[in-house]
């Protein structure tokens, strides 16, 4: 009877660890993507619930409260991936803006995270980032954090306080901050070849600018923004670390 009993309460634990895990492989950018088979995130989770279950231990919620954790762990998740978003949609922005800069805004390709499509250069950063997210050993970060988050949070017991609230709003700000951050080395670089291009189209009225400007733009362009890659790693370390940072604050 007692082992009985003991069964039923491993199952009812993994049950929840199951849940909160599948919401974080399921709404979490990195993983949410569209090329991320469903039955791999199933198996995923699988795997990490059944590893995390004999090491955690946590107060039950009685069978009626199910609606409610169910509804207060999703909320959970979806917050710690919508603050992510924030940081990825500031990086990508300046992607976006730095293609507009280059010559590349009429170029589009598919975002597989969102499935719209994107311009090239911002895609490109995208999968730079993907990349660099599991190069820094991040994910690692992001499991240690899930299994904080049931000592800290058990099962139903998040709540959404104003406190939280007006911090997220407040990490909103990052989409512009993160793009400008991006985009001001190849702004100004930008900024002074069509100075040059202007002193130049004034000094010779014979030299058909536009046609010249193009190629130019677009060939410095991008050897510019090779340059820009080698910091790129740098500012996506930081950016990740500021959203570790930030996502432990959820966990007070």
């Amino acid at each position: 009877m007692e082992i009985t009993q003991i069964l039923e309460k491993n199952i009812y634990i993994f049950f929840f660890v199951f849940y909160r895990t599948f919401l974080l492989f399921f709404l979490f950018p990195v993983f949410g993507a569209v090329f991320l088979p469903i039955r791999l995130k199933i198996l995923i989770s699988l795997v990490l619930a059944i590893v995390l279950t004999p090491v955690l231990s946590f107060k039950l919620p009685g069978f009626i409260d199910i609606i409610k954790v169910l509804l207060s762990d999703f909320i959970f998740i979806f917050l710690i991936s919508l603050v992510f978003r924030i940081f990825l949609a500031g990086i990508q922005l300046g992607g976006e803006l730095v293609g507009i800069q280059m010559g590349f805004g009429i170029s589009q390709t598919i975002d597989p995270l969102s499935g719209f499509s994107m311009p090239v250069i911002s895609q490109f950063v995208y999968i730079m980032l993907l990349l660099l997210f599991f190069s820094f050993n991040f994910h690692h970060y992001l499991i240690y954090f899930l299994y904080e988050s049931f000592k800290q949070i058990p099962p139903g017991s998040f709540l959404l306080k104003e406190d939280l609230a007006v911090f997220i709003i407040k990490k909103s700000k990052l989409i512009f901050e993160l793009s400008i951050k991006f985009l001001a080395p190849l702004l100004v670089f930008m900024m002074l070849i069509y100075v040059s291009l202007g002193v130049i189209g004034r000094l010779i009225p014979q030299m058909n600018v536009i046609f010249v400007a193009f190629p130019l733009i677009t060939g410095l362009g991008i050897m510019f923004f090779g340059f820009m890659l080698v910091l790129l790693p740098r500012m996506i370390n930081s950016c990740f670390s500021d959203y570790f940072k930030s996502i432990f604050i959820f966990l007070r």
